[in-house]
């Protein structure tokens, strides 16, 4: 009986509003009762009365200096008012709109939503959602009672901005729109919605509030009474209301059960970095092998997460995903050696105008990493990098079934098909490393990676109609103008008909190393463009067509094995231009490579370079030439000539040097063959009349041919 005698003498004391309005006015400070005087707008004596009961009953203090205080149960008391003062403020709302749905803690803090606005109508209500998705920068959290196809475009707007996006949905009124009834961009823009990653959605059996939340405002709706939703509720930003909608949005999101949305198609479409310039940790993609939607859901990871991991199958389409900022994308596990994640491209346009990608690496000073992932398919390359800081390729493979019907036309140089290409135009300065990867661009007959011509791949003569794409110009790797270090290393790359491995085009600071790779290349690669310098396993060339200063290149214990008419294993260039600021390759290593010709045209060359050592390299099979030492007549300020290369401790033991026959007597001009017009002369090692200064250290048993100014020649003895 005396606890509720107490409960109503507190109900009877603060039913009076100036006793609860100082009960508030104390809340804040603390007065004298001047001060309560002058704020309540009483008369001394009225002011003393109500400070009086309220002090009977425990709610307030004084001080010795005068000033009276709320006590704990008072403050604790007009804590608990505040709820009934939220609820008697908006009475006529709540007479119809039932918020006793949601958890018993959460009606009990209602209170905590004493600075919100009420919502008088549907088209404040929308209104209000509206700001709060272009308002947004960083997240936004739906409880809906279906998914809001009526705010599409502005969700599409705020993913486009980095926004990300958790939404709980009824299980019951979960279901596809009528997709007759919608045009083409509402189903791109739910496709979108539905699928990437950076919407996540759950499931609830059903929703007790309707609420949109983002960091800086909430829009907050309850049921009618029948239990449905007329859009009439409350909106805040003050702290207070947001932690309440947030505790409730986590109370949901905690019982909810993951969706797997269906949606319809869409098209890739890039989006912006969030302005805020920070990202999530890591999120994880699942492939769906549906073009509609794959390259999406990655494009939508690659802007917004530090590290993207994809599991399954993805098709891409016809899509790129371009990679503007710092990311880890990663393939889920491995089988044995091969990745389990699969990626490839379908429905392109052949032939092609414009470079075409799986991956594009073009952001400023950006940090990528791709990994442990199985392309398959693609058309002009399946990885490249234009811009960034620093870029790590790594343990992925490669492999297309042909090389043709893909690739950019170059007119009189075919379709051009990379598996790796990077194109930097001088950027990367934090380096480039290219380590594990594997690269196939002819698996084997079954796949129809052999092309015959009727015997014509086997005719030096014979050069394809480039026009009508009877040849591409595969390259395993090209990794081109870049001014930090690069690394290409650990790499399998078979069956590219043009390059294994090419690297040009670098500043003097990238430094580029070419070690531990190997390159292979058998019958069921695509023929050769059949010249003198077919194709190469490994090439490095200071310039093409611009200038360049020219850099340090060292390769080393690579294994070339080239079963292809008129290839070379390894080829040094110096510059193809003689325009100024152009210059030669110096100081350069190639040594411990094994390289196997079959039917070949020559091991190693060295053309327009000084001071290279070609040293402890074994070539074997065949070819017209084991090593060749070449430059050219000085062009302007450049000596193009070969200077001060040394050649030393080869093995050529197993090398059968190719007799002259129609074909080189053909093409004997003293650059491609050595001799006269009718008359080539072939040998282990071939010094052009364009060098000088050069050493040579072969064995007696080994051929040399030397038509330059003071080079060295020592033959020495077998086991010296």
């Amino acid at each position: 009986m005396s606890t509720s005698r107490g409960f109503h003498d507190l109900l009877f004391e603060v039913s009076n509003e100036f006793r609860y309005g100082i009960l508030v006015s104390l809340r804040k400070k603390a007065m004298r009762i001047t001060d309560i005087t002058r704020e309540m707008g009483l008369t001394t004596p009225e002011a003393r009365r109500h400070v009086s009961r309220l002090g009977e009953v425990g709610l307030i203090q004084r001080d010795i200096e005068g000033y009276y205080h709320l006590t704990p149960y008072g403050e604790t008391s007009l804590l608990l008012f505040q709820e009934f003062e939220f609820l008697s403020s908006h009475s006529e709302y709540f007479k119809t709109h039932n918020p006793s749905g949601i958890p018993t803690g959460f009606v009990k803090k209602i209170g905590e939503l004493g600075e919100s606005i009420k919502i008088a109508n549907a088209m404040d209500f929308f209104r209000y959602t509206e700001n709060l998705f272009k308002e947004s920068k960083e997240y936004i959290w739906l409880i809906v009672d279906q998914f809001p196809l009526n705010a599409l475009s502005n969700i599409i707007e705020a993913i486009e901005r980095g926004v990300k996006f958790k939404i709980i949905e009824p299980k019951d009124r979960v279901f596809s729109p009528d997709i007759d009834s919608m045009t083409s961009e509402e189903t791109q823009a739910l496709g979108r919605a539905r699928h990437t990653p950076l919407i996540e959605q759950r499931m609830l059996d059903e929703v007790d509030a309707f609420l949109f939340l983002s960091e800086g405002r909430c829009v907050l709706a309850f049921p009618t009474s029948d239990g449905q939703f007329d859009y009439k509720g409350f909106t805040a930003t003050d702290n207070s209301s947001l932690t309440w909608c947030m505790d409730l949005f986590h109370y949901y999101w905690d019982q909810g059960d993951q969706r797997t949305p269906t949606a319809p198609g869409m098209q890739v479409k890039r989006g912006r970095v969030t302005e805020r310039g920070e990202f999530l940790g890591q999120i994880m993609v699942v492939g769906r092998e549906n073009p509609d939607f794959d390259a999406q859901a990655v494009q939508d990871a690659v802007d917004n997460y530090d590290e993207v991991i994809l599991r399954g199958t993805f098709n891409f389409g016809s899509s790129m995903v371009e990679i503007s900022k710092s990311v880890v994308v990663r393939g889920e596990g491995r089988e044995g050696d091969i990745p389990s994640t699969t990626i490839y491209k379908k429905g392109w346009a052949f032939p092609s105008r414009e470079w075409d990608y799986l991956f594009l690496v073009a952001g400023e000073d950006v940090d990528v990493t791709i990994e442990n992932l199985h392309f398959t398919d693609f058309n002009c390359s399946c990885i490249g990098g234009r811009r960034g800081n620093s870029l790590n390729i790594r343990n992925n493979r490669i492999t297309i079934p042909t090389g043709y019907g893909r690739g950019i036309t170059y007119g009189a140089f075919g379709d051009i098909v990379l598996g790796i290409w990077v194109q930097a135009a001088h950027s990367f300065r934090g380096g480039v490393v290219i380590d594990g990867n594997f690269i196939d661009f002819a698996p084997g007959p079954i796949w129809g990676g052999h092309v015959s011509r009727g015997g014509l791949e086997e005719d030096p003569e014979y050069r394809p109609d480039l026009f009508k794409h009877e040849y591409y110009i595969g390259y395993g790797i090209a990794i081109n103008s870049v001014s930090g270090v690069v690394r290409i290393e650990n790499n399998t790359v078979r069956n590219v008909n043009a390059r294994g491995i090419a690297t040009e085009g670098h500043l003097a600071s990238a430094d580029v190393t070419i070690k531990h790779n190997t390159v292979i290349s058998d019958v069921y690669g695509s023929y050769p463009f059949s010249s003198p310098e077919a194709g190469a396993g490994i090439l490095a060339q200071s310039v093409m067509s611009s200038p360049g200063p020219g850099f340090n290149v060292e390769i080393e214990d690579n294994t070339i094995k080239l079963d292809k008419l008129n290839h070379s294993g390894i080829v040094i260039l110096g510059p193809a231009t003689d325009r100024k600021g152009a210059d030669k390759l110096r100081g350069g290593i190639i040594r411990n490579n094994h390289i196997q010709l079959k039917d070949g045209y020559e091991g190693i060359h060295v053309r327009k370079c000084d001071d290279f050592e070609v040293a402890d390299n074994k070539i074997s099979g065949e070819a017209y030439y084991g090593i060749r030492i070449s430059g050219r007549k000085r062009s302007g300020e450049l000596d193009l000539r070969a200077l001060n290369n040394v050649v030393e401790s080869n093995d050529m033991d197993h090398l059968l040097i190719k007799n002259p026959n129609k074909y080189s007597n053909a093409h004997a001009n003293g650059r491609i063959f050595a001799g006269s017009p009718g008359e080539s002369v072939t040998a282990h090692v071939w010094i052009g009349k364009f060098s000088k200064n050069n050493t040579v250290k072969v064995k007696t048993s080994d051929t040399v041919i030397d038509e330059g100014e003071e080079n060295t020649i020592i033959h020495e003895e077998d086991g010296e």
